[in-house]
Formats: structure tokens, sequence, C-alpha cells
């Protein structure tokens, strides 16, 4: 990859523990692309990472694009699957508390996506990293179309989150009912 990623990520990871909404990418010639997310949400660790492990189900509050939702196979469990619209990725990782690490599995758009949760003083800073790179047709898609529809999709999670959950949102029932 043409991206310095540990550095790039590690300063926009300093502006997010000053508390600044962070929200940036580097696509570069190649494809090689990094695109970060990241907030420090008032609200516990366990709750966030309860409702983006949720993502893609049926009880889902945090996915904010009804009419394109995000769909998972199965239980969150490395081996399943999901999707949303022609965007297609794999669960490979997860570190059951803080972090859940997506893989993409679709022609022209290669490399990692992946969710980190860290307990803070304030709340629980939540990451959001794709690493990975653009070929082909998605080269000049990315940085018109699909990129700036991503950033629109993770603030709009990020700003859910800051949210209470839904009144039906408790992972005590949901475990039950699966």
């Amino acid at each position: 990859m043409s991206v310095d990623t540990a550095a790039l990520v590690e300063g926009w990871r300093a502006e997010a523990l000053r508390g600044e909404r962070v929200s940036r990418e580097v696509c570069a010639p190649d494809g090689a692309l990094l695109n970060y997310h990241a907030r420090i949400i008032a609200r516990p660790l366990d709750e966030l990472y309860q409702r983006l492990a949720r993502m893609g189900g049926g009880l889902d509050d945090v996915w904010p694009m009804a009419p394109v939702p995000m769909k998972a196979e199965g239980a969150l469990q490395p081996g399943v699957r999901a999707a949303h619209g022609p965007i297609r990725y794999e669960l490979v990782a997860v570190e059951n508390g803080c972090r859940i690490e997506w893989r993409f599995t679709m022609e022209h758009l290669h490399g990692r996506y992946e969710y980190t949760l860290s307990a803070m003083d304030a709340g629980t800073l939540v990451e959001n990293v794709i690493d990975g790179a653009v070929t082909g047709e998605m080269i000049g898609v990315w940085p018109s179309a699909v990129g700036p529809l991503h950033d629109w999709v993770l603030e709009r999670i990020l700003d859910r989150l800051e949210a209470p959950p839904a009144p039906w949102f408790d992972p005590r029932a949901i475990r039950l009912i699966r």
C-alpha cells in the first residue's frame, strides 16, 4: 500500500482523543484506500458493542439506510457474510466487546473494514477503518460516489450510537430470541 496507514491512523486517533469528530480519507492514484471515522461517544462500551454487533440483523437500531439495509446471513461469528446494496463482505475476526473485522469479498474493493471500541473516561472511543484498495472502475467511482456515501453512512451510524438505544433494544431479550 502506498499509504503510511499506521502513521495516518495514529494522527487521526490523536484528534479523536482530543474530542474531535474525525472523518478522514486517503485514496491514492494507485487505488490504495484508507478511510477513518472516530468519535468518543458518552455511552458504555458494552452497550455500543452490542448495538454494532446486531447491525444487519432484525433488531438493528444503528443502520441508517432503510431503503438499502445491511443484511447479515447469521450471528456475529467468523465466516458470516453480509452486504448492503452492492457492497459484500465476510466477518473474519471478532474480539468480544472491542473489535469487529470484515473483509471485502467483491470485485474492485479489497481489504478490511473494522470497528474498534476502547473504554475512555468520557465514554467509548468508536473507530471505523477501511484499509484496502480500489481497483478497476472503482478507482473513479469511489472518490465521486461510493466514498462520500460511505462517509455519510458512517457519520449517521455514529450519530445513532450517541443516542440512547431504541426502546425495544434489550440485549438480554435478543439473546433469548436467537
